[in-house]
């Protein structure tokens, strides 16, 4: 990594500091810890609100005090690793965002968000029969229980049950398309401006952000001494052998830095349009693990059911890399949201996390330094926000 770049990394950090410092060194509102009963909250957040009394209620009172909070649903589609030949293609996986903060009369404020994203997992693999297929004594349906089991009644050892949910016994030879988690931590200080003319409301943002980013790869290949269309291999003992030989690797992201940016909103009638800007510099600090196991399983017979002679998991290497990037991007949202009750709205909308360059995909050998984009929709809810 280049000396400019860890130069930004920790100006932004300082920066963030400084500010924190600075505004901390006046009045408590600037301390991001409040009372639960600071604000004098009546708790009748599902009292019924009529639509004239919003549309008499100016900007300026309509935007809500006190302790807010929000949840959300989301569903992004993500860019595959620039290793693959369709990097371009988008898979999508399930995660959620939660946010809890709270605004003071004088319009200064604090809002903390986690989300997550678990997912996407695609992969191309084809599911293949094992030798003896299945295993009768790890079936409900069998009249003898199994000889060996542990605490919960299952068959051991594990590797002579059948595959969970399809009650036979395969192998999924292929490789990953695109595994990734993600997890995100913001602390922000907020100030709200006075609306506009046409009764838009600014709230600038600075603050603190830490993302992690876990992206898995995998390849497999099945052999056998009854193999027809994969590849065939020779027992030293003349008995049905199978061998099943994984390279596996898992990239770890650990980013650490600052952010600004700003929420907008505006009120028409029972809606709210809401934009969230954040743009972000951070340090990665990057680890890569690539390891290869084989398999090995050698049966007395090749009919159903026939037993297992010998079962071996061996690692056949392992190799560890460490490295670090500086990465930077935004976080752009844009929601839709619907009062129910005085406090209680619900909302849908639009969600692009964007990461241009810094981020450790695939195995140790690829780049260090891709690119991550993400987009797609949220659903959820909001009380005095």
């Amino acid at each position: 990594m280049s000396v400019r770049k860890l130069t930004l990394g920790l100006l932004a950090i300082f920066a963030i500091t400084c500010g924190m410092q600075s505004a901390s060194a006046q009045d408590g509102e600037h301390v991001p810890f409040a009372d639960p009963m600071a604000f004098d909250p009546d708790f009748r957040w599902f009292e019924p609100v009529f639509n004239q009394d919003l549309m008499d209620m100016r900007p300026s009172k309509r935007a809500a005090t006190g302790w807010f909070g929000t949840l959300d649903r989301m569903n992004l589609y993500v860019t595959r690793p620039e290793n693959a030949s369709t990097y371009f293609r988008l898979d999508d996986g399930w995660g959620g965002r939660g946010e809890v903060g709270f605004m003071t009369d004088n319009d200064h404020g604090w809002l903390a968000t986690l989300s997550y994203l678990d997912g996407p997992n695609a992969e191309n693999t084809v599911a293949v029969e094992r030798i003896n297929r299945l295993n009768a004594d790890d079936l409900i349906t069998s009249e003898d229980g199994p000889e060996f089991t542990d605490a919960r009644g299952q068959l051991v050892p594990e590797a002579d049950r059948n595959y969970p949910g399809l009650s036979q016994r395969y192998y999924f030879p292929g490789e990953s398309l695109n595994s990734l988690e993600m997890d995100t931590f913001e602390l922000n200080k907020t100030f709200r401006m006075e609306p506009y003319h046409y009764g838009g409301i600014l709230e600038p943002m600075i603050g603190f952000r830490y993302m992690s980013i876990e992206d898995r790869w995998f390849r497999s290949q099945y052999r056998s001494t009854e193999a027809i269309s994969y590849p065939l291999i020779i027992s030293p003992d003349d008995e049905p052998t199978e061998q099943f030989i994984s390279d596996t690797s898992a990239a770890t992201n650990q980013m650490f830095g600052g952010q600004i940016g700003f929420r907008y909103f505006k009120f028409y009638n029972r809606f709210m349009l809401s934009t969230d800007l954040r743009v972000f510099a951070m340090q990665n600090f990057q680890n890569n693990e690539n390891s290869s196991y084989t398999e090995t399983t050698v049966y007395d017979g090749t009919e159903i059911d026939s037993e297992t002679i010998l079962f071996e998991k061996i690692e056949t290497s392992r190799t560890v890399a460490r490295a670090d990037e500086f990465a930077f991007g935004f976080d752009l949202r844009s929601e839709l949201a619907y009062t129910i009750t005085r406090d209680f709205s619900i909302r849908g909308g639009l969600q692009i996390y964007d990461v241009a360059q810094g981020v450790w995909r695939g195995r140790i050998d690829d780049a260090n330094d891709q690119a991550l984009f993400m987009v797609g929709y949220t659903f959820g809810l909001t009380i005095n926000r």
